[in-house]
């Protein structure tokens, strides 16, 4: 990887083009990019680093963080098995579950929307009374299971509050773990894999993990500074980073060591993950109708296909929170989240593991039942999607809506600890009281 006199130099656009790359990957790299080892902390430093209780070391397994989160060690259950896979859909903003699936045969819904109330005649049927939002129309046609009156427990309907306590594992506002729920998911299920949990969209709190591998992307090619190139300068930033993780360790310090193999397996990575324009699919809907989120579900696809031990996948997208124009913005909305679970479990599917995979969404809460002008302001619980190879049902308590709290708001029949208690327990095989507090009981999946 040493560059030579004759190695064509880049062209301006090129060169341009790799440094905006290597400041990408360096942004990642103070946000908490995880070549590596992850921290069940917020303090910044690399991948590929465990606290333990002398220092920096590897191998450690016992952490200030661990002693602190009650969670933090999990317990797989009998049985578990070993393959499969969850990716999250994360619905930023507050995603509205009464349009999401609509309850079409109850009239009380459409007297509080009189003009963002999904039409009955419009609606995809799941039953006599219910149906997914047209937009969902692959989903429908592929099967899907819902979870109705999902949401926080004593909820303030703050994004930030209730973003936290979705990616801490924490319903009720009163565990204060220093790990995110996924992470802790990681750890448990951590076989030693180069890779087992991935975010597609930036750093994630709810990957926090104390030891498993974990990695934020932000885009298709955010590890293409380490994949080969012709440049002159790409291939001398890679020799030097090549000499810096192949170094020897003697008179390093255990940090150090920890770095140069966060970079070595960065060095190692980022060939099999890194799409150049003759591998990818540009017609694939995922990519030519799909947006941000189809993008991210195709490189989901692709790490899969590399198979580095990749277990969970984050994945997001932003828009939900439909304060104004939300009768057009929800159906945009939910039509690429249609095409980028549909396309990506057709992906899956082609490549032998759609009995190993399911993407499941989640959103900090829902929307208020009655309309406030074009929007729905902040609301309580809401309905969570999963597709991939389940029975399809109907789970959750749909609330009342002749029932509202002083707000307009539905009661939460469903604390989210529950759905994500069977996440891990059902799909996942960890014991769900091992990762959560209350001991939450697992809805029946499967």
């Amino acid at each position: 990887m040493s560059p030579t006199g004759d190695v064509p130099q880049p062209t301006t656009t090129s060169r341009r083009i790799f440094l905006q790359r290597l400041a990408a990957v360096g942004a990642l790299g103070a946000g908490g990019y995880a070549a590596s080892r992850s921290i069940g902390s917020s303090n910044g430093l690399p991948g590929s680093l465990r606290p333990g209780a002398d220092g920096f070391r590897p191998g450690s397994t016992a952490s200030p963080a661990a002693a602190a989160d009650p969670a933090a060690a999990g317990r797989r259950v009998p049985g578990a098995i070993d393959d499969r896979i969850l990716v999250i859909v994360d619905l930023q903003g507050g995603n509205d579950g009464l349009s999401t699936l609509v309850p079409a045969g109850d009239g009380r819904y459409y007297d509080l929307r009189p003009d963002l109330g999904v039409p009955d005649d419009e609606v995809l049927a799941l039953g006599d009374d219910v149906g997914l939002h047209p937009s969902l129309s692959r989903l429908h046609k592929r099967g899907v299971t819902t979870v109705e009156g999902v949401g926080p427990i004593d909820g303030d309907l703050s994004h930030f509050a209730m973003t936290e306590r979705w990616q801490r594992g924490d319903a009720d506002g009163t565990n204060a773990y220093r790990t995110g729920f996924f992470g802790r998911l990681l750890d448990t299920i951590d076989d030693g894999s180069p890779l087992v949990g991935v975010s597609l969209a930036g750093t994630s709190p709810y990957l926090l993990s104390e030891h498993a591998a974990a990695l934020s992307l932000d885009g298709m090619n955010t590890l293409d500074t380490f994949y080969p190139h012709e440049w002159g300068d790409s291939q001398a930033w890679l020799a030097g980073i090549e000499a810096f993780a192949s170094a020897p360790a003697v008179g390093r310090s255990d940090l150090g060591s920890q770095i140069n193999t966060a970079y070595r397996e960065l060095l190692d990575l980022g060939p099999k993950v890194t799409s150049n324009d003759d591998d990818v699919d540009w017609d694939d809907p995922l990519l030519a109708e799909g947006g941000d989120l189809g993008s991210q579900m195709y490189l989901a696809s692709r790490l899969l296909d590399a198979d580095v031990g990749v277990r969970i996948i984050y994945a997001a997208l932003g828009g939900f929170d439909t304060h104004q124009d939300h009768f057009y913005t929800q159906a945009s909305n939910l039509e690429q989240v249609d095409i980028a679970i549909d396309g990506f479990l057709r992906l899956s599917e082609d490549a032998g593991r759609g009995d190993k995979v399911v993407v499941a969404t989640v959103s900090e809460f829902g929307r208020r039942v009655g309309e406030n002008g074009s929007g729905l302001d902040h609301g309580t619980a809401s309905t969570m999607l999963l597709a991939g190879p389940l029975d399809n049902r109907r789970l959750g308590e749909r609330p009342d809506l002749t029932n509202l709290d002083h707000d307009g708001n539905m009661a939460v029949t469903v604390g989210f600890d529950r759905y994500l208690a069977s996440l891990a327990e059902e799909w996942l095989g960890v014991e769900a009281a091992s990762v959560l507090a209350n001991d939450p009981e697992p809805l029946g999946l499967l």
